[in-house]
This record gives C-alpha cells, structure tokens and sequence, in this order.
C-alpha cells in the first residue's frame, strides 16, 4: 500500500475510531482515548516493522540465487569512509538540525491547551446545529469528529513542520550486489528492479545513496564507480524530480 494512502486511512480511522468512543462514553474518558492512541501508535509501529523485517528477508533469499557482483563488508566500508572528508561536517550539521528540532518539543504541550479549548466550541456548536434533524447521538458523535478534524488540520501541520524526522542515512557495512538485487546488512533484500524516491552518486565521496521507504541507504566502496554501473541499472526512481548524480 502506498505510503500516502495509509497515513491517510490511519488519520481517518482515528478521527472517526476516537470520535465513537468519546461520543458512548463521554469526555470523562478522554484519558482512555490517550492510552488507545498511545497504544495504536506503537502497535501499528511494531506490525509495520515486523511486516517490513518479513519482506526484506525474503526477498534476500531470493537476491542470494542470482550471480554475486560485490561482497563489501565493513572494512571495505571503512577504508573508504576514510577518504570522505566532507562527512563529518555533514553529521555536526544533521546532529544540529536535530537539536533544533529536540529544542523545540515544548511546542507539544500547546497540543494538551488546545485540545480541551476545542472541544468546548466545536462539539457544542456543530451537535447543537445538527441535533434537531439528526438526533442527539449522532449529532454528537459528528461534533466529536468535528472535533478530531479540527485539530488533526490544526496540528498535523505544526507537527511536520516543527517535529519532521532528520533523516541520518544508514551506512550500510555488509552489502552484497547481485545480479538479481541487493542485501544490506545480511537481511535487508532489495530486489531488482528496485524502486526508490531518490538516487544519489558522489564519486569523490566514494558512495552513493538512494532513499527507499523514507530511508535512506548509503553504500561506500573504493571502486563505487562500478558499484554505481551495476546498481543505477536496477533502480527505477519514483518521482519525476528525483535525479541522479553522474
């Protein structure tokens, strides 16, 4: 399923999941909605993760049956590491805009005044206006899905644009290419063709890098020119805008 299109049907089963709840049992139980949604969180965390280790680890099963190209392990990785003197500059950077972001999680607090202050002008005003032709029920649980709207619409963008994750790419140190794929780190399979967001190719550097999933995975090796030969020709990019690096 597209990355998209769950984040939306995850909001929406929220939105109208708590909203239920609130309108059976009340605002007296706002406190059993946090722990639902706490509790949420990390069980549709944990099944993605356990969904996504599955995957990788059978399409490395299948990688491994094609002709190995590149076994890279860590000290290969190392020794050309050692030749990126751009990287660490790069990582103080990453570690400060992380920081910034860290700094600024006081903001999640305006989340707990303005939820309740919501709900005494949302909730009211939309079941009162709906009460009379809807019935007090259902007019109150619309209030209530007014109300997860409202601050979903209010929130979300704060969140993203204050709290978005700094995406630290992960160096991988034991890659094998294929003739049928790649594996990363023994149980990451990716098989051909692969499908990723961006493609990156830094020569100097001595790596290349393509973000897959939200994550991004880099590959140093000394002759990184041949590594990028074989594995620009089983990438396709996604996005239009997405380029590579040659």
């Amino acid at each position: 399923m597209n990355q998209v299109v769950l984040r939306v049907a995850i909001t929406l089963g929220t939105i109208f999941g708590y909203a239920a709840v609130l309108a059976v049992l009340g605002m007296s139980y706002l406190w059993l909605v946090g722990l639902l949604y706490v509790a949420s969180i990390f069980a549709i965390t944990a099944f993605m993760g356990i969904r996504a280790y599955r995957r990788g680890s059978q399409q490395a099963r299948e990688v491994v049956k094609g002709k190995l190209l590149f076994d890279i392990n860590e000290k290969d990785v190392n020794k050309a590491i050692e030749k990126d003197k751009e990287l660490p500059n790069e990582m103080k950077k990453l570690n400060r805009t992380f920081m910034i972001y860290f700094m600024s999680f006081p903001l999640m607090l305006a989340g707990i005044w303005l939820f309740p202050a919501l709900q005494s002008a949302v909730v009211p005003g939309v079941s009162g206006a709906l009460q009379q032709s809807l019935g007090h029920f259902l007019a109150t649980y619309l209030g209530y899905v007014a109300l997860f709207a409202a601050y979903t619409a209010i929130f979300s963008p704060l969140y993203y644009f204050t709290f978005r994750p700094v995406q630290f790419p992960i160096i991988a140190t034991d890659i094998k290419v294929y003739d049928t794929g790649i594996v990363i780190n023994k149980n990451t399979g990716l098989k051909a063709p692969i499908q990723i967001q961006e493609y990156r190719y830094y020569p100097e550097r001595k790596f290349i890098e393509f973000k897959m999933n939200n994550q991004i995975y880099r590959i140093y090796y000394k002759d990184i020119d041949k590594v990028h030969e074989a594995i620009s020709k089983m990438v396709i990019i996604q996005r239009k805008e997405a380029n590579a690096q040659s």
